[in-house]
């Protein structure tokens, strides 16, 4: 049960997001920065009383966007390395990804992104799974 919980928590926690993330920044830089798409989104609004271009803002959005899911994946990465192999997951992780997943999904139904909201949902199966797996290999340890 703990290699098949570590199996998930890669796959949900290290692969994937760095996937999304480089899958985002990649279409951020080769779709989203043509001149057609920026001229549009030189719009100004204002954000806390200050002029804003919307091409800025979004821009700012979208880049951190896609690095923060590589961090996200690299920082499992560095958990599950520090985590010997005969030593179950520790739970924290675990938590964080189910509180991302949950953000995913409700930010997928907020904003109409069907790609988010069912991977999400997937997501979130599959780390409750993995957490499922987890305290059944702890209870083991322990007993």
């Amino acid at each position: 049960m703990n290699r098949i919980a570590k199996f998930l928590f890669i796959l949900v926690g290290c692969i994937f997001p760095i996937l999304i993330g480089s899958l985002h920044s990649y279409v951020h830089f080769t779709e989203l920065t043509n001149p057609k798409i920026k001229e549009f989104l030189q719009k100004d609004f204002v954000i806390m009383g200050e002029s804003q271009m919307l091409w800025n803002t979004l821009g700012v959005v979208s880049v951190m966007m896609g690095i923060s899911f590589i961090v996200i994946g690299l920082l499992n990465i560095s958990i599950l390395r520090n985590c010997k192999n005969s030593e179950t997951l520790p739970l924290l992780p675990i938590f964080a990804m189910i509180f991302y997943l949950l953000s995913v999904i409700f930010v997928g139904n907020e904003f109409d992104a069907a790609f988010q909201f069912y991977g999400g949902i997937f997501g979130l199966l599959v780390i409750i799974i993995c957490l499922i797996f987890t305290l059944k290999a702890k209870s083991n340890q322990h007993a």
